[in-house]
């Protein structure tokens, strides 16, 4: 019995996956790659640990990942901890075997940015970038495996090459030159990577018409205070460039609502901005605490209950906007990876759309679909011949 559970990003999955292939000699084996991006992510990591250790007593227990580097004294119940420097040491040349329809490939790790509210970079400091020949390697080799979709994942996929005197825009160029390219989707991208020259390098690529970005506020003094080192400007350029060069393209991002100092005037900015832009779908935080990050010394100015307002507010306001971007659809033909579920296949579109289809596909097939229907909670395509 060999099983892990992950929690966190899908950078974090990756990671898991290779530790996973690296004790692959270890009959009964259990990883817990754990997350703490939030005290609430943490608190998840050492509730699985403690599941995993009860559930599985016959087995060894591994636990990784960002919690155990920050907290490791929480985690001593583990067999083994491994944390994440050891982890990248461990992993370094192996391919992950993850049980997933797309392949999420590791291009860099670290962060070295200081966002007042965020403790990825005391876990994930140093800027490590894969070179570009590992990585097109990479990708040969998933291809190779029967993978239509790459995804590329990182701690923070925008410094990548700022390590090695190259930038992402370079490895994106190389890829366009690998045979039989699948598709490639970007994963989270910060607003200050975003330009131009990025954009025009997807359009020789075939690219997933997918943008995330974790704007987390679309009001300047709140930017400010974040530390996020851009404007509300900026980010209407981006999504005029999105808008200028793909589509039908989905756009989503990250928000932080009741971060310290947002009154109503500064949410209602964030609203408008998401309100009056083509976005498709949004992770919506209530702003926490967390030990450890410059905003915790800010005091928590905002009420629990007004957090909860706004986040159902945006989430009312998105849920909308994603119905009306699913309805739109109708009578297009798109194309899904496969996923085989209880009893129907449904699968992900480019621009991020998941179809239920009414007809057999093999798991990470890459199939025609036509979208026939949309409800507010599905859509609902037909396979059709290309």
């Amino acid at each position: 019995m060999r099983t892990i559970y992950n929690i966190g990003c899908k950078l974090n999955q990756y990671e898991g996956y290779c530790l996973l292939e690296k004790y692959s000699d270890i009959e009964n084996l259990v990883v817990v790659n754990t997350c703490c991006v939030t005290k609430e992510a943490e608190t998840k990591s050492l509730r699985k640990l403690r599941f995993a250790l009860k559930r599985y007593p016959q087995s060894t227990v591994i636990a990784t990942g960002c919690a155990c580097r920050l907290s490791r004294d929480k985690f001593s119940l583990a067999h083994r901890i491994i944390d994440n420097v050891e982890r990248n040491r461990l992993i370094r040349g192996i391919y992950p075997h993850p049980d997933r329809s797309r392949y999420f490939l590791k291009i860099q790790d670290g962060c070295n940015e200081t966002c007042t509210f965020c403790i990825v970079p005391k876990v994930r400091d140093t800027v490590v970038s894969k070179p570009i020949e590992i990585v097109t390697d990479e990708v040969s080799w998933a291809r190779h495996c029967g993978y239509h979709e790459i995804v590329l994942v990182g701690a923070n996929i925008g410094l990548y090459g700022t390590d090695t005197g190259t930038r992402l825009h370079e490895l994106l160029k190389a890829l366009s030159t690998v045979q039989d390219l699948p598709r490639i989707r970007l994963s989270s991208i910060e607003p200050k990577s975003m330009d131009a020259e990025l954009i025009a390098c997807l359009k020789d690529l075939p690219f997933c018409r997918h943008f995330h970005i974790p704007l987390q506020s679309a009001n300047n003094m709140i930017l400010d205070r974040m530390n996020r080192g851009y404007t509300v400007e900026h980010l209407q350029n981006i999504i005029e460039l999105i808008k200028a060069h793909f589509d039908d393209c989905a756009i989503g991002g990250d928000i932080i609502v009741g971060f310290p100092g947002e009154g109503e005037k500064e949410f209602q900015s964030t609203y408008r901005f998401v309100e009056t832009n083509p976005f498709t779908h949004l992770h919506v935080f209530p702003y926490s605490v967390r030990p450890g990050t410059v905003a915790c010394t800010f005091g928590d100015e905002v009420s629990r209950e007004e957090k909860r307002r706004r986040l159902w507010r945006l989430k009312r306001l998105i849920e909308r906007k994603n119905y009306a971007f699913r309805k739109r659809l109708r009578g297009k033909t798109l194309h899904i990876i496969a996923e085989q579920q209880e009893g129907f296949v449904s699968g992900m579109t480019d621009n991020y759309i998941r179809v239920d289809i009414d007809s057999d596909c093999t798991e990470r097939e890459l199939c025609a679909v036509m979208i026939t229907r949309a409800t507010c909670e599905k859509t609902y395509g037909t396979r059709v011949s290309t």
